[in-house]
């Protein structure tokens, strides 16, 4: 069995923002490394492959990472984006979620969490039958959030941009101001 030596994949693999295309750059770094040669390591075959494997692993996991490239300042201009987005109530996107789960797990669990509220009252928004029903599913959802909630301001901003997105939706100007309305019109129709 022949043992490679892939240890250039550390170097080749951690990619520079500024520095133009992540491939071309692979691919230099990759054509001027010493991949596959075999080195005078003192390590056994199967040591070395091991070593070989977990490094291939971390740094294809690490080139994959929406950070992949960014500086700390990069990651933190990054961050304090996706943070005014939360404490704005907008959602946020699968790459930004991505960063997140990888970057800030912690804070993952939040944004996850307000995000999941937030489609559950958009859900609920469209299955109302009035927008009298619509008023009452809002003011209900922003009641039951607690005073203690560490993402109270998150999750209140989440319910107010669904509800004043779902307001300005056509589905929202279609429905009748009231229950009692909506069952006249269905009276008047038979």
């Amino acid at each position: 069995m022949t043992a490679f030596d892939f240890s250039g994949f550390t170097k080749a693999l951690h990619l520079e923002r500024s520095n133009g295309n992540p491939v071309a750059q692979v691919t230099q770094r990759l054509s001027s490394s010493n991949l596959g040669i075999a080195k005078k390591s003192g390590l056994t075959t199967d040591a070395r492959s091991a070593m070989d494997h977990f490094e291939l692993t971390t740094n294809i996991s690490e080139l994959l990472s929406p950070a992949c490239g960014m500086s700390d300042e990069e990651k933190q201009a990054y961050l304090a984006h996706i943070q005014a987005k939360l404490k704005a109530g907008k959602k946020l996107t699968a790459e930004e979620m991505r960063f997140l789960q990888a970057e800030y797990p912690d804070l993952y669990l939040q944004a996850a969490r307000v995000q999941s509220m937030r489609e559950s009252f958009e859900q609920q928004l469209k299955s109302c039958r009035s927008k009298e029903a619509v008023e009452t599913a809002f003011s209900t959802s922003m009641s039951m959030v607690s005073d203690k909630d560490p993402m109270k301001e998150a999750i209140t901003a989440a319910y107010q941009d669904a509800y004043n997105e779902f307001k300005e939706s056509g589905d929202y100007q279609k429905l009748p101001d009231t229950e009692e309305e909506k069952e006249e019109k269905e009276k008047a129709e038979d």
